[in-house]
């Protein structure tokens, strides 16, 4: 009996042994170090709580995935701008969801559905309350943004109050133009079902649809159809900016009364990620808000100087918290960048990615009514 007991336990040693000199041999000792670091803090945590416990389990055998904020490089050439494709990552940056948190854009956005009503009703959001109550910097910074690598940010550029409290009402004037859509990749960003070469399955298409919605709420609309990014027939972004700035100040001059600026675009998130949200029954895509703050990692970007970089920070949240208030899953955290992106043309500039290349033209254009009724909810205060 001794002697039997004595082969089990030297052949269960010499196992281990073998075991450990293999994951050593590989290079892998500091992960199975880790992995016991782990279930030896968390080990006793799993027994009594199921839905944890199935949670690292999960991590465990790597069944949960985890979304990182950009971290691309920087394209700027010669002080020429141009929009990186941009990947939406996590809720907020450096934080891992929780089970019970849904990742925002990963899957359909389990939420209440908006009923169907001709007068959309407000609803309290908790994040929004929260916000206004505490005024926090780093509440803000937390959960209504991600905030890229490439850039950085300061507290004294976010004054939380006067952000949320910033006057942006626009009285509305029939025979004006005062709202100016346009499209600065509009010749490269279609959706999973557009067809080729037809202007109206593109993000432009989506831009006609958001131009009558607005007037359906009494504004005058400049819709530029221009496609920024269409060089001799093919696709070039590189100047794209560049020739959106000179089409816009253009525009402008021959219509002075334009007061709000919408460059609408389409996201890119990857295939395999089907974003969505439900509104009035309607699958629907969920927007974005981008701010470009003229920095990068060292600092601000002088060339690049944004006077109106407060006004657009300002306009971007209350967009945010309005869309959070009416039409809950509808937005995902505030995208900030590193560059300018054009917005310093006026207070009142966006960059708005609507929906990504896996959504459906009919999906992208079913956006148009409710950020129409945000935009017309923010310029009416």
């Amino acid at each position: 009996m001794k002697f039997g007991m004595r082969v089990v336990i030297g052949v269960i040693v010499t196992s281990l042994a073998g075991a450990l000199f293999v994951i050593k041999d590989a290079g892998k000792m500091e992960i199975a170090e880790e992995a016991g670091r782990f279930l030896a803090k968390e080990s006793c945590f799993c027994l009594w709580n199921g839905q944890e416990g199935r949670y690292v389990l999960a991590e465990l055998l790597g069944g949960q995935s985890y979304f990182e904020p950009n971290q691309g490089d920087a394209e700027i050439d010669a002080g020429k701008e141009k929009l990186a494709v941009i990947e939406n990552r996590e809720l907020q940056e450096g934080q891992t969801p929780k089970p019970s948190e849904p990742l925002v854009g990963d899957v359909e956005e389990k939420q209440p559905a908006v009923e169907v009503s001709s007068q959309v009703v407000r609803h309290k959001n908790s994040a929004v309350e929260q916000l206004r109550e505490s005024l926090s910097v780093d509440y803000l910074w937390k959960n209504f943004y991600i905030i890229d690598s490439t850039t950085s940010v300061t507290k004294k550029q976010f004054d939380v109050a006067a952000m949320l409290h910033k006057n942006l009402k626009l009285k509305k004037e029939k025979g004006k133009k005062q709202i100016l859509i346009y499209h600065t990749h509009g010749a490269s960003e279609e959706f999973s079902d557009s067809k080729k070469n037809d202007i109206n399955d593109s993000v432009v298409g989506v831009g006609t649809e958001l131009t009558k919605e607005l007037e359906k709420r009494g504004y005058s609309v400049y819709h530029d159809t221009t496609r920024y990014d269409s060089i001799n027939g093919g696709i070039d972004r590189s100047l794209a900016y560049n020739k959106s700035l000179e089409g816009v100040q253009n525009i402008r001059k021959k219509n002075p009364g334009i007061k709000v600026l919408i460059d609408l675009h389409r996201d890119s998130v990857g295939k395999g990620k089907h974003t969505y949200t439900t509104i009035q029954g309607k699958k629907t895509a969920i927007v974005m808000f981008f701010n470009g703050m003229s920095r990068t990692k060292s600092g601000a970007i002088p060339y690049l100087y944004n006077p109106n970089l407060q006004g657009n920070l300002a306009f971007s949240l209350q967009m945010k918290c309005t869309a959070m208030e009416y039409y809950e899953g509808f937005t995902k955290p505030i995208y900030l960048k590193g560059y300018r992106y054009n917005l310093h043309l006026e207070p009142r500039s966006l960059l708005i990615e609507l929906g990504n290349e896996n959504n459906t033209v009919e999906e992208a254009k079913n956006a148009a009514a409710p950020l129409a009724d945000v935009l017309d909810k923010v310029l009416s205060r």
